[in-house]
Order: structure tokens, then C-alpha cells, then sequence
């Protein structure tokens, strides 16, 4: 199984927030800045646990640094609190932490249950991390998609084109090029 603490905290410095750990009632929350965003985070090990706590959490972490974002102006429009589970919850469980992230109250929320490896972690923190694009290519048969490529320019070509047993000065003028 992940360790999402520390799974959440490289994914966080591989983009360039800073970060530091901070001790919450019994659990360890992760800090994380960056020139616009600030932000906690704080692991569950238990969905329930998550859903009975993240509020009174939210409202700790705003009172203990009330004067950091007084100082940090504009910055504190951006604050994050992202709630995460690696267990996955009941599907009752699952909607209430899915609407956690609809609370509009005191600070922007990201909440997650489920969480089995990286690519889930670096799929919940999506809203904090800079616009990434994944390419997913299909395996898909290439002289295939060549002879779709060939009947699109010479349709009269397609079917001598690929064929090693027809030479180059047949096909050429099937191309409709001269060489």
C-alpha cells in the first residue's frame, strides 16, 4: 500500500510547492505554498474518521494561522484544505466526501477517499497542480493506419504502396508525383 503522506508531499515538491509537516490533534497534516497557493493537507486512515473531523480540522488550521493569511493578502483567496483516505468508503461514504469538495465555506476543499497508489494521489490534487496533459495513444496496427494515410492522397496507390514485390518506379506515378 501507498504512503500517502509522503506520496502527497513529493507530488506537491515535484511542482514546486513548498512544504512542511504540522502536527494535528492525532494525525500529521502536510503545509504546502507556492507563489499563489496555500494549502493543508491531512490523511485519514479511516473514511468515517474523515468525514466526522474535517470541519472541526478546517476551523483549527484557520484559527492557528489566522495572521499568515492576513500577511499573505491576495494569496489567501487561495487556500486550500484537502482531506484524503487511502481506505475506500461505503458508497454512502464516497457521495459525502465527493460533496465535501462543493463546501464553499472559509477555504477551497479537495476530499478523497480510496486512494490505492500515485496516479490516484496526483488525480485527487489536480486542482492544485498545474495544467498536465497525458497523451494515451491506443495500440493500433501501423500499416493500417499508413494505408488510411496513402488512400487519402492516391487512392490508386494504396494497394501497390506497401507491397515489397512492387518497385518503386511503379508506385511513384500512382502517387501522382514525378521523381
Amino acid at each position: 500500500m501507498t504512503n500517502i503522506d509522503a506520496t502527497v508531499q513529493i507530488v506537491l515538491e515535484n511542482v514546486g510547492y513548498t512544504t512542511w509537516l504540522l502536527p494535528l490533534d492525532r494525525l500529521t497534516g502536510l503545509c504546502f505554498e507556492d507563489d499563489t497557493i496555500m494549502g493543508f493537507v491531512c490523511v485519514f486512515t479511516e473514511p468515517g474518521d474523515l468525514l466526522s473531523h474535517w470541519k472541526s480540522i478546517e476551523a483549527s488550521l484557520l484559527f492557528r494561522y489566522a495572521s499568515r493569511f492576513r500577511a499573505a493578502e491576495d494569496k489567501a483567496w487561495n487556500v486550500y484544505t484537502i482531506f484524503l483516505c487511502a481506505k475506500d468508503g461505503t458508497e454512502e461514504q464516497k457521495r459525502e466526501i465527493a460533496r465535501i469538495d462543493e463546501n464553499l465555506e472559509r477555504t477551497r476543499k479537495i476530499a478523497a477517499c480510496g486512494l490505492a497508489g500515485h496516479e490516484d494521489v496526483v488525480n485527487a490534487l489536480l486542482p492544485v497542480l498545474p495544467i498536465q496533459y497525458r497523451p494515451s495513444l491506443e495500440s493500433e496496427d501501423f500499416t493500417e493506419r499508413l494505408k488510411k494515410r496513402i488512400a487519402a492522397i492516391a487512392p490508386q496507390a494504396v494497394d501497390v504502396a506497401l507491397n515489397e514485390d512492387v518497385g518503386v518506379s511503379e508506385v511513384v506515378p500512382l502517387l501522382g508525383t514525378e521523381s
